[in-house]
């Protein structure tokens, strides 16, 4: 029983899928990716952008950046209802520093992870929602 029950285990660990880490890494990818973007707004003292190419599955910036998501990830994405060069608007810093501003939640199996850029001072945070 002891060995069927470790083969068990060993069988459900390797299935294929998105597990907690993986949906955290996506989400500090994200992070990253805008983190990358509002630097770059601020040193070339022009917009950049982060849309959302729902055909590929992937979150885009203008500085070449993007972030791939699994087909079992759901995002949800609170932001101006715009486009840009044909895709979704997600979120556009300024060269100031501040952002049009954004919540993106990353969520599967129970669990989820927002990244939110705040639209008065640009900052980036990624926060990880318990379930209730």
């Amino acid at each position: 029983m002891v060995i069927i029950a470790l083969v068990a285990a060993l069988v459900f660990a390797t299935l294929p899928g998105t597990g907690r880490s993986q949906l955290k890494a996506v989400a500090l990818q994200t992070e990253a990716l805008f983190r990358r973007e509002r630097l770059g707004a601020i040193l070339t003292a022009r917009s950049r952008e982060v849309s959302i190419d729902g055909q590929h599955r992937a979150l885009v910036g203008d500085g070449g950046g993007r972030v791939e998501i699994p087909r079992d990830v759901t995002v949800d994405i609170l932001s101006a209802d715009e486009q840009w060069s044909g895709r979704q608007a997600v979120v556009r810093f300024l060269p100031d520093g501040t952002s049009s501003g954004t919540v993106v939640k990353f969520s599967h199996g129970g669990a989820a992870y927002e990244v939110r850029v705040n639209w008065y001072t640009g900052s980036v945070l990624l926060e990880s929602l318990q379930p209730s």
